[in-house]
């Protein structure tokens, strides 16, 4: 038999790529993005170090708000809007501890707030972020899923939407796209695509009738090129797991409280930055919060002679307007002859070709890139009457 070749180090040994202590290892540093030299570091022992001058001095903290000494220090996220604020989270589960902690400094991590609200146990945290824009909007990764606030943590909220149970270790909100970038722990990384709706959406405004939220910019491109997933065995025989993009267009998000008269219908109206309207489609009247893609295509325009129809197909329903019958006026004294029918606002992915309707009916074509205006409104006869704020998004070429 071969000897056991080995040393034990005596304690405080420090040795070249090896551990130097058995305590006080830091675990996450962040700097201050609106401050240079302002830098906060978390320690495996329960530590927050914290430098205002880019670390010529440190300053120690060691007891933290309803937080168990020694507690480990899981993340540090200085806030991107206020040099002031800083929050940490801990993870006491080292010690059978599952509870979540949460907290905030608004004096540079001199005094601190426990924001972990109505968090419950066994959902001890791994990751804080705040929005850049609307500094009440946080989310937190936990050991189960991703959470969100919208009142700064009184009260959290889980976001699920197909997101298996798994543990969050890190997240990214990006600043262009407004999404969240979420790293977990053996399941890979997942995207919550545009979160600005979350902005705006409190307890006020869902108390609103009808309320259309924030939507982030939309790329105009014609998805194609690819092969389909899996094609020719690839995927399968590779091991490779694919999930499909999503949907090419605007996120509509809005809210509907009240309950229309059986008369009158929702309807959601895109117009360019002279006020022309070039898309008006029906939603979903049921009361709730609702989300679904505008797939970029105009109205259609039907062929001479032809009836306007409602579109059909996974990009998008078009509202085909009959050849010689005007458009739905938005003024209260309207006149106009009946509109036909409007089609849903149904999302998916648009092909830039638009799906034309009817017998007869044409072909919707991509609006083009620039400016444009959504409003949602009542539709009564040929009368719509516009209800709640609307919103300004672009259309943009994509990055190249």
């Amino acid at each position: 038999t071969l000897p056991i070749m080995g040393k034990v180090w005596p304690a405080g040994s420090v040795a070249l790529n090896a551990s130097t202590t058995t305590l006080s290892n830091i675990v996450t540093i962040d700097e201050s993005p609106v401050l240079e030299g302002l830098i906060y570091t978390g320690t495996d022992d329960g530590l927050l170090q914290v430098t205002e001058d880019g670390g010529k001095n440190w300053r120690r903290v060691e007891a933290f708000p309803g937080v168990p000494k020694f507690t480990y220090v899981s993340d540090i996220a200085a806030s991107p809007r206020d040099a002031g604020t800083v929050f940490v989270t801990f993870n006491n589960w080292q010690r059978g501890d599952y509870k979540p902690y949460i907290l905030k400094s608004v004096d540079r991590g001199r005094t601190f707030t426990n924001i972990t609200g109505n968090l419950t146990g066994r959902h001890n945290v791994w990751t804080v972020a705040q929005d850049h824009i609307n500094g009440d909007l946080l989310f937190a990764g936990t050991e189960f899923g991703l959470f969100v606030t919208v009142d700064g943590g009184k009260a959290w909220t889980q976001l699920k939407g197909g997101m298996p149970v798994t543990q969050v270790r890190d997240l990214t909100l990006h600043k262009r796209e407004s999404d969240v970038v979420i790293a977990t722990f053996g399941r890979g990384f997942y995207v919550l695509d545009d979160y600005s709706a979350l902005r705006e959406i409190n307890g006020a405004t869902l108390a609103e009738d009808y309320r259309l939220f924030p939507l982030r910019h939309a790329y105009a491109f014609t998805p194609g090129g690819l092969a389909p997933a899996g094609a020719a065995g690839v995927l399968p025989i590779s091991g490779n797991f694919a999930t499909p993009n999503p949907p090419v267009g605007a996120w509509i998000t809005y809210n509907v409280k009240a309950t229309l008269p059986a008369a009158e219908k929702l309807v959601l109206t895109i117009s360019d930055n002279t006020g022309k309207q070039v898309r008006r489609c029906e939603l979903d009247r049921t009361p709730g919060l609702r989300r679904f893609v505008w797939n970029l295509n105009g109205d259609p325009v039907a062929a001479a002679g032809g009836r306007g129809g409602a579109a059909g197909g996974r990009g998008g329903a078009g509202a085909g307007a009959a050849a010689g019958v005007p458009a739905v006026r938005t003024d209260s004294a309207a006149t106009t002859p009946a509109a036909p029918p409007l089609a849903a606002c149904v999302g998916g992915a648009g092909a830039g070709r638009g799906a034309g309707g009817g017998f007869g009916g044409g072909a919707a074509t991509r609006v083009p890139t620039g400016v444009y205006r959504a409003s949602i409104g009542r539709l009564n006869g040929t009368t719509v009457t516009p209800v709640g704020p609307s919103q300004t998004f672009s259309v943009l070429p994509l990055l190249q």
